[in-house]
This record gives C-alpha cells, sequence and structure tokens, in this order.
C-alpha cells in the first residue's frame, strides 16, 4: 500500500470523512459556469478570467474574490460602475454576494449561482 494513502477507518480518516465540503458559488455567462475558488476578474480585456466583450464594460472592470466561507465583489474603478441588483457597488468597497445575484458590468448581465 502507498504510504500516502490514508484508510477511512483510520483516525485521520475519521477525521476527513467529517469535513464538510465548502459550498462554492458559480457564475453563469453566455452558458458557461465560472467557479469562484479564490479570484476572478472580470472585464473587456483577454487576461480577464471572465472575458465580457462589451464596449461599456472596462478593460479590468471588476474583481470577486472569496474570503474564508464569503464571496465579494470590487469594482476596479470602471467608467460605467458595477452593479449588484441594481445597486452600484460603491469606490473602494467590497460588496458581499449571495446566490441568485445579478452582477452587471457595461449592458452585460452575469448570475451568481
Amino acid at each position: 500500500m502507498d504510504s500516502h494513502t490514508i484508510k477511512i477507518e483510520s483516525p485521520v480518516g475519521h477525521r476527513l470523512e467529517q469535513y464538510k465540503k465548502q459550498e462554492t458559488i458559480e457564475l453563469t455567462y453566455q452558458g458557461k459556469s465560472y467557479s469562484i475558488t479564490s479570484k476572478l476578474t472580470i472585464g473587456r480585456d483577454k487576461s480577464c478570467d471572465i472575458f465580457v466583450d462589451d464596449k461599456m464594460t472596462s478593460r479590468y472592470h471588476a474583481e470577486i474574490q472569496k474570503i474564508k466561507d464569503a464571496y465579494f465583489i470590487k469594482d476596479l474603478d470602471s467608467t460605467n460602475g458595477t452593479f449588484v441588483n441594481n445597486e452600484r457597488v460603491p469606490a473602494q468597497k467590497y460588496i458581499k454576494l449571495y446566490q441568485n445575484d445579478i452582477i452587471k458590468v457595461g449592458r452585460t448581465e452575469i448570475k451568481i449561482k
């Protein structure tokens, strides 16, 4: 048996069995789902994690970050602002995200699942 294998019956195995899987949220955009594991960028620049082809969207528009078990969005000083459920994300502030929230960057809507 491999020395890196943990048996379920062992004390460590029992602890791992009790470990709860952390819930994650996903973004849905143009039929694709994006899991948020730590940090995700949204914008018109092709280097962004979610590329948005919308002239009303800034090159680096918004950032979503996972902190512990919560998810937050921050506007990256975009020209037209970032909105969550039609509420503008204040400059230099993070807004907590929840399932079924709608993020709007430019004319583009992204849904939280």
